[in-house]
């Protein structure tokens, strides 16, 4: 299969529209109402002019400096969290407030979607939120509230797509600018400001873009001379490709499903493992009807030789389409893997999706081929049914076995408690938490970074998220990242 790279900050700056202008093109004119205008004097006509001139003059000499963009993968998908002024070399800006500046924010898919049915629920047009402003010599940072300011926008295509953003900045108040040294330049300066719009965010940075001809383009993380592991990552139905738009990137910003893997608090655990996340050219869904299977398998052979991994030491992991996926590369590749993490698989849509629901006897193929599973699940799902889900596959997975069930209670509060159902041997796990009477999951978060958190709830289907910050425990207090590594670092 031929191949070719894109740093996945690239596949960021394709992703982002750098805008001409910032008016409204479209906007509508009025001829004035003719009026009889007082007569002036020759003298005034020329004073008139001299002041229009100096004023155009010094709106033309304004200072403008350049703004940069910095992402944050969250829970719920990558935001714009920063933004960096740069007010140049041997300066130093001071009496800076929250309310200094207005950012202007909007984001958009209009024109990716133009000339098709679909539609996106995820466009914005929005006064960025400020919640914190620091100055660190000639640079402002201005700090956003992490709940607003996705990267993706959702579209009824079931889709996240990158969205083209555009940043506008205007400074409502002067700040004070002064050289390295300490001289004044300017106690109360005024400045304006551009943004290219792009974005940089150092955990996709650690990522490679490696599209495949004929295959399944996937996004690669490198962890370097001497690693010989590898985890695989099977992204939800919401981060495939949409319109054939080989994006190959949707897969590490809708959730922190790729990132997660290539953290320090990771890679720690796992002991240096490269990360491979695949991006579905469509859906996992259609992982027989396309032969899915057999290409993320020979992909994943490829990268085995190529960067020297034991093949006795890959991890596969996926959540609800990705789960469904993870379970399909079990039943026909269980060679592949030493150990699985499985999020809320998604076998009771499959069928009416363009899959096929695994039967029995191709579950009881993942007992047989002897592969640890570990699974997660909200004790109720709206979206795949726990019962049919992640509780079949465990009832398969333990029948005959003795089960012992362990009640665990969250340090945090705001975050869903769990219980842990594990056999003794603890190959087979299940962690199902608590959901509310709205059916939704808890989660503690701090996106306004004022240090104290904050009790988010999002869908009863996003359990995931507990599985990405490594929280599901075993009666033993293993947690579950722990316990695949326990599987390769022999």
């Amino acid at each position: 299969m031929m191949k070719r790279t894109l740093s996945a900050a690239l596949i960021c700056m394709m992703a982002a529209s750098v805008m001409g202008g910032c008016g409204d093109g479209a906007q509508e004119t009025k001829a004035p109402e003719t009026q009889a205008e007082p007569q002036t004097s020759a003298q005034e006509t020329a004073e008139s002019e001299t002041e229009t001139e100096a004023e155009s003059e010094k709106k033309e000499s304004g200072d403008t400096y350049g703004c940069q963009l910095y992402g944050t993968v969250t829970d719920a998908g990558q935001v714009v969290s920063e933004m960096v002024i740069d007010f140049g070399d041997s300066k130093k800006v001071t009496n800076v407030e929250n309310d200094t500046f207005t950012v202007h924010a909007t984001a958009s898919v209009k024109e990716f979607l133009e000339g098709t049915d679909l539609e996106s629920y995820g466009d914005y047009d929005i006064d960025r939120k400020i919640v914190k402003t620091e100055t660190d010599g000639q640079k402002v940072i201005l700090y956003f509230d992490q709940s607003e300011g996705a990267t993706l926008a959702y579209t009824s295509g079931s889709r996240n797509y990158p969205a083209d953003l555009t940043y506008t900045i205007i400074q409502n108040k002067p700040v004070t600018l002064t050289a390295a040294d300490g001289t004044m330049l300017e106690e109360e300066y005024t400045a304006e400001y551009t943004c290219d719009n792009t974005v940089e965010d150092e955990e996709t940075a650690k990522f490679e873009s490696v599209l495949v001809d004929g295959g399944i383009n996937y996004q690669f993380y490198n962890a370097g001379e001497g690693a010989d592991k590898l985890v695989i990552w099977f992204h939800g139905n919401g981060e495939g490709d949409l319109l054939e738009s080989r994006n190959n990137v949707a897969q590490i910003l809708g959730n922190r499903g790729g990132v997660a893997w290539a953290s320090d608090e990771f890679q720690e655990i796992l002991g240096k493992a490269h990360v491979m996340a695949f991006q579905a050219p469509d859906t996992w869904y259609y992982a027989q009807r396309d032969g899915l299977l057999e290409k993320a398998a020979d992909e994943i052979k490829e990268v085995v030789e190529k960067y020297k991994v034991d093949p006795g030491k890959v991890l596969v992991a996926g959540c609800s389409a990705g789960g469904y996926m993870t379970s399909r590369m079990l039943i026909a590749h269980p060679e592949l893997f030493a150990a699985a993490v499985i999020n809320c698989p998604a076998y009771d849509v499959a069928s009416d999706r363009g899959g096929e629901t695994p039967t029995d006897e191709e579950l009881k193929a993942i007992k047989d081929s002897g592969v640890p599973v570990w699974l997660v699940q909200g004790e109720t799902d709206s979206v795949v049914a726990t019962e049919e889900c992640s509780k079949r596959l465990f009832a398969i997975l333990t029948e005959g076995q003795e089960v012992t069930e362990t009640a665990v209670k969250q340090e945090m509060e705001q975050d869903s408690d769990f219980t842990t159902y594990e056999t003794a041997d603890g190959k087979y796990k299940l962690s199902l938490y608590e959901t509310t009477e709205d059916d939704k999951l808890r989660f503690a978060e701090d996106y306004d970074r004022d240090g104290e958190m904050t009790e988010v709830l999002y869908s009863n289907h996003w359990s995931w998220i507990y599985t990405l910050k490594n929280n599901p425990q075993a009666a033993d207090g293993t947690h579950i990242v722990d316990w695949a590594a326990g599987f390769v670092n022999k």
